[in-house]
């Protein structure tokens, strides 16, 4: 039996589902602004972002604190 994925808060708008809606191709400029000036950093995926609240589990660039 598989699992059902049951996506966190938000998550339409976390770089996670925006990169496989392809956001970096199709809107480079918005891209860019979730992106420049990183101060956050994804638990699960590695992403960085600018804002919190584009990632699933961010924590602090530099840190593994939330």
């Amino acid at each position: 039996m598989s699992k059902e994925h049951k996506p966190c808060t938000g998550h339409d708008h976390h770089l996670c589902h925006l990169m496989s809606q392809q956001l970096h191709k199709n809107d480079p400029g918005k891209y860019h602004q979730l992106v420049q000036n990183p101060a956050f950093v994804c638990k699960s995926c590695g992403r960085v972002a600018t804002d919190k609240k584009n990632l699933c589990f961010p924590v602090a660039l530099g840190t593994w604190e939330e």
